[in-house]
């Protein structure tokens, strides 16, 4: 017997009550305190059920702070040929979201998946995949456009790929108002960027005339009219504010 129990029995003596009384009361006492016991014990469980849900709670906001951080695009890069596609980058340089913005490029999309890996390897697997290199000919230009705060240092990452020097291709910035600009006209802003290049040559090229030329097509044209104005003018380069002098070939919007 507990100690508790002689304490109560030691009150009770005096009590003139029969012994089947005093044993019924001592048990229902005990029972009370035993119960209250068992509600404490089972209060805890629930307590830290509480407590890890609650965790469990902030790991999820953490987590979903951690995708919207992951998935919003600080930098995007056209690659244009004939197929044109868009990758948005985020700040980590991992691929986001990669967009076909004619016939050619959205068929591209669904045999290479480009998403979440490096903007690096997104380029060098499109120049290494056999379906897309057979846009890639003697006749064709490759073009890669970028909209960026860091568009010097990417630009200088990406043409550093020996496939990427081996095509003699053409590296450019632009901006965000070229890209808003491109993508109300549904055309890519690196194609758009060299429209406005060609605009300033041509003055009767229009957006549609280009959506339905290649990259290579349209920088014929460019390179056409500049050795015209090359003659006519003794040298004035009208697009002199476009490009900034790289020695790659980096041009602005």
């Amino acid at each position: 017997m507990s100690s508790t129990q002689n304490g109560l029995q030691k009150s009770m003596e005096n009590i003139k009550a029969t012994e089947q009384m005093k044993q019924n009361t001592l048990r229902y006492l005990e029972a009370q305190r035993t119960n209250q016991k068992r509600n404490i014990f089972q209060q805890r469980p629930y307590a830290a059920l509480r407590y890890a849900m609650a965790v469990v709670c902030v790991f999820l906001m953490a987590g979903a702070g951690g995708y919207t951080v992951y998935s919003r695009p600080v930098s995007y890069i056209s690659i244009d040929v004939n197929p044109s596609i868009e990758l948005a980058v985020n700040r980590f340089d991992r691929v986001v979201s990669a967009k076909g913005y004619n016939a050619d490029g959205q068929d591209i999309l669904q045999h290479i998946p480009l998403k979440n890996i490096s903007y690096l390897q997104a380029i060098d697997r499109l120049l290494q995949d056999a379906y897309y290199s057979r846009y890639l000919n003697r006749d064709s230009q490759l073009v890669v456009t970028v909209v960026s705060e860091h568009s010097d240092t990417m630009l200088d990452q990406i043409h550093a790929n020996d496939s990427f020097q081996a095509l003699n291709a053409l590296t450019y910035s632009s901006d965000t108002a070229c890209m808003k600009e491109a993508h109300q006209h549904e055309m890519s802003f690196g194609k758009y960027r060299a429209f406005l290049e060609l605009s300033q040559y041509d003055a009767e090229i229009t957006v549609e005339d280009c959506h339905g030329m290649s990259m290579g097509e349209i920088q014929n044209r460019i390179r056409t009219c500049q050795g015209h104005n090359r003659k006519d003018t003794a040298g004035d380069n009208p697009m002199k504010g476009h490009q900034n002098g790289h020695s790659k070939s980096h041009g602005h919007h």
